[in-house]
């Protein structure tokens, strides 16, 4: 099985995960404001660097997915 993340589907997760974060944890103001301004200037959907990100997490995803497929392959059948 492959799995394909498109460049919004990554950007969705992203932002998920700094939303998230941001209202978790107990950072100051001007970090918060610092980590909304990298992602509204530097991380839109058509840059380079969604770009980037968009492949790194396929590549790490379907790595993920190899390893555990290996790993189900090697278990014994009498578990």
């Amino acid at each position: 099985m492959r799995v394909e993340f498109d460049i919004e589907e990554a950007w969705t997760l992203m932002s998920t995960v700094l939303n998230r974060m941001l209202e978790d944890l107990d950072l100051p103001d001007e970090d918060r404001a610092s980590i909304r301004r990298w992602r509204s200037e530097q991380m839109r959907p058509g840059d380079d660097g969604m770009r980037v990100l968009a492949e790194k997490i396929n590549r790490d995803v379907n790595q993920a997915m190899q390893a555990k497929e290996r790993s189900q392959l090697r278990r014994p059948d009498w578990r």
